[in-house]
């Protein structure tokens, strides 16, 4: 199977993609569209439509799976890129995971959290990451903010210094990935700023294990520029995962196919990355909707990593010089045609 390349890229060229994007349509007004796909079953399609790592939410290849899901990977040639673990499904975790009023429920969130670095290694991913899923509140003062974030803290503390104490210089790190609402109407860790304080306040020595997994679409559901918050990721040293997608405004989050929406800003985007050099996984966060066919189910992978070529190759070509003379001479408009004529 013909696996997708990013070329010329600096490490990572292979396309990541999450067993979740081939879902069975379902959103919270209806039920499923399509058939459900087995999770395992869904590894064989993946490999077929190009994807080179794999990323699964604990619930969906939990620690017992991990065997057959390790033999799945390598009988189709792909790696795991990413894990983590799902604070946002179980009924236990309706109010928060670390966050928790319930002192057992912060608990459980931390077992659930050590197990996942058990699987993230086993699977032989390199990144674990962390969704604020429930993390946050719906009504005002239902939750102490300066204890929840203490909670936030020490949980990750717990985390890296299991992470760090069991496994050494082969633990993963851990990518926070930032998302200003939805399920909660107001969600701890919103944007990638929140995220970078937090782990300016971790232990010191687990700092470094500790980064950022923006995604495009959450950016521009809190009305912000994922450029820019790429950009903020990347000075602090701490893009250690990214998901791309897009987003039509401050809507619900729509995980629609990359390069869709905003494709002169994706042009930025992929400029941005090239001039830093970034090695990591291009890893997309898309969703199949409701109207496809189950035939059709991998449209949107093929779609998104199609957009993110030819987008790629076009950035490769702006010339960094002229970027460079708009910008000393102020010729902000100009910039934005020349941008515009590379893209179209």
């Amino acid at each position: 199977m013909n696996k997708i390349v990013i070329s010329p890229k600096k490490g990572k060229q292979g396309i990541g993609a999450g067993v979740w994007n081939l879902g069975p349509g379902r959103d919270p007004f209806g039920g499923p569209t399509r058939a459900e796909i087995p999770v395992l079953d869904r590894i064989p399609l993946l490999a077929k439509a190009g994807i080179t790592y794999v990323e699964a939410h604990d619930v969906e290849i939990s620690m017992r799976d991990v065997p057959r899901a390790k033999k799945l990977l390598k009988q189709y040639g792909l790696k795991m890129g990413m894990y983590t673990p799902s604070f946002f499904a179980d009924p236990i975790f309706k109010d928060g995971a670390m966050t928790s009023n319930d002192s057992n429920v912060r608990r459980q969130a931390l077992r659930n959290a050590l197990q996942a670095v058990d699987a993230t290694v086993e699977l032989g991913a390199e990144v674990m990451v962390f969704w604020n899923g429930r993390e946050g509140f719906d009504f005002m003062l239902a939750k102490n903010g300066r204890d929840s974030f203490r909670r936030m803290v020490d949980g990750f503390n717990a985390v890296g210094e299991y992470a760090k104490k069991k496994y050494g210089k082969k633990s993963p790190v851990f990518a926070l990935e930032p998302k200003p609402n939805e399920p909660r109407a107001n969600m701890y860790l919103g944007n990638v700023g929140e995220v970078l304080y937090l782990i300016s306040r971790l232990d010191p020595a687990l700092q470094p294990l500790f980064g950022v997994n923006p995604e495009t679409a959450h950016s521009r559901m809190a009305g912000l520029d994922y450029v820019w918050d790429v950009e903020l990721c990347l000075e602090a040293g701490k893009l250690f995962h990214i998901h791309l997608n897009s987003q039509d405004t401050t809507r619900y989050d729509q995980d629609m196919p990359f390069g869709y929406m905003e494709p002169l800003k994706d042009l930025a985007l992929c400029v941005v990355l090239q001039d830093a050099k970034w090695e990591g996984i291009l890893a997309f966060d898309v969703k199949a909707p409701r109207t496809d066919r189950q035939e059709d189910i991998a449209d949107i992978l093929h779609t998104s990593a199609a957009n993110l070529q030819r987008l790629w190759a076009k950035a490769l070509k702006v010339d960094r010089r002229k970027i460079a003379e708009f910008r000393s001479t102020q010729q902000y408009t100009a910039l934005g045609g020349y941008l515009a004529k590379c893209l179209y």
